[in-house]
């Protein structure tokens, strides 16, 4: 074993009865298991061992001795996630019982496993991180696990010109180049809006800097899916933000960087004009998307269960059988996998996440709480981002979105608290805390 490897292993080894005593670093390691994958650096049989797992039940256990936020539970998107795991055991008990559908039985509850498990510990974080000093500190370790990858890449990027595509971590969830575009769109926000409620001033430039170099890292992903994403989403929050003055130059020096830098093999594959626009790639796309559009016409109720893309499927459903591929679509994969019901609970997942965040932008105007308001939009432009780019990519059940999810969830908790106790002080220490923005004495008390 290698230095590297020693040190990996000593640091998983003595985090996990942390992990008990502190769940909240449980939290914070499960998230660095999850996105980091460390454990792609140790030996192939470290790397087979169940790391997340590992963090995960000691974790739990803590809760259970050490948690007060059960509360936050009780919320309507909680219940959704529940009800979205019981349809999705619903479809993978059917689908293994349907003579059509058995052949993959094995796959379908391998991905009924990974899923429960997201779900799982979406709910457990919502119940541990229960301060905003907690939540603050979670998003700065999720936004650095991605920072540290657009850190790594950006050197690559000048030194090769962009000639060669960017791939995240190997045997991550974000190993292909398109899933690591998606998860840097999502992360665009944070960095963004992290630059401007930071305290202190180096994190702050640290996390702008991120900012402005995740965009090209984005670009020489050469996903089209992500590069949709991104122009999508940095459409809207010029629209949408008032601080659109930081972004217009950052616009601009990105299309100048893709124009007048970017190699000739990106440009001609981000072209929607060249002759063979529609590749192969394209027409993969379309053929999985009619084969869930056409599985999902026959067996509308709960679709064919989870890892439903499989060859005998596709010689029945598929236009062009032979052309067997993943969903290509966030939203075909749902509904080729569990139907339009399933389909139906995902998207109100989603549409509960927006209503939200729409609300607690009202109030953070109406209480004049910038730093509500700045992690609202941080959030609800992070999904944008996961479903502009998840219109091109099978990622359903992507944990990143889903610690989104708990985000927002544990954010409405909180704003209400910390409005609840500001309500307590006179309207002039009010306008006060509003005036000096994020960590005064009041805020404090706050979180």
């Amino acid at each position: 074993m290698s230095v590297r490897e020693i040190l990996l292993l000593s640091i998983f080894v003595v985090s996990l009865p942390v992990c008990f005593v502190r769940p909240f670093y449980g939290i914070l390691l499960w998230s660095v298991v999850a996105f980091l994958n460390p454990q792609a650096y140790l030996w192939a049989g470290g790397v087979n061992f169940p790391w997340a797992l590992a963090v995960a039940i000691p974790t739990m256990a803590g809760m259970v001795f050490f948690c007060r936020g059960w509360s936050n539970l009780a919320t309507p998107k909680v219940l959704l996630i529940g009800l979205l795991w019981i349809w999705f055991t619903i479809t993978a008990l059917a689908s293994s019982s349907s003579s059509l559908f058995e052949h993959h039985a094995a796959d379908t509850w391998f991905q009924w496993r990974f899923v429960s498990k997201v779900l799982l510990m979406t709910g457990v974080t919502i119940a541990i991180v229960n301060s905003f000093a907690r939540l603050r500190i979670l998003v700065l370790v999720v936004a650095g696990c991605f920072g540290l990858f657009v850190l790594k890449s950006f050197p690559f990027i000048i030194l090769t010109g962009g000639a060669f595509r960017l791939y995240g971590p190997a045997n991550s969830m974000i190993a292909d180049n398109n899933d690591f575009g998606l998860a840097l769109n999502m992360t665009l926000p944070l960095f963004f809006f992290l630059a401007q409620t930071e305290n202190k001033r180096w994190v702050r430039v640290l996390c702008g800097f991120l900012f402005l170099i995740t965009i090209p890292a984005i670009l020489f992903t050469y996903s089209r899916g992500a590069l949709v994403g991104l122009v999508l989403l940095g459409g809207l929050m010029m629209l949408r933000l008032k601080q659109r003055w930081i972004l217009v130059p950052v616009v601009a020096l990105a299309v100048t960087v893709a124009m007048l830098f970017a190699p000739q093999a990106w440009k001609e594959r981000m072209d929607p004009t060249r002759p063979d626009a529609v590749d192969a790639s394209a027409n993969a796309r379309l053929n999985a998307w009619s084969f869930s559009w056409n599985l999902a016409s026959d067996y509308p109720i709960m679709g064919g269960g989870f890892a439903t893309f499989t060859p005998e499927l596709f010689d029945r459903y598929a236009p062009q059988a032979k052309d067997l591929h993943g969903p290509h679509s966030v939203y075909f994969q749902v509904l080729a996998e569990h139907g339009f019901v399933g389909l139906f609970l995902y998207l109100t997942l989603v549409a509960s996440c927006f209503l939200t965040a729409q609300r607690l932008m009202r109030q953070a105007k109406r209480h004049r709480d910038q730093l509500i308001a700045n992690f609202v939009n941080m959030f609800r432009f992070s999904i944008i981002g996961f479903l502009v780019s998840g219109l091109f990519l099978g990622r359903a059940y992507f944990d990143y979105y889903f610690t989104i999810v708990a985000c927002i969830v544990i954010l409405e908790a909180l704003a209400k608290e910390r409005w609840k106790q500001i309500a307590e002080f006179s309207p002039e220490e009010d306008a006060e805390m509003a005036e000096e923005g994020t960590f005064t004495r009041h805020s404090e008390v706050a979180f």
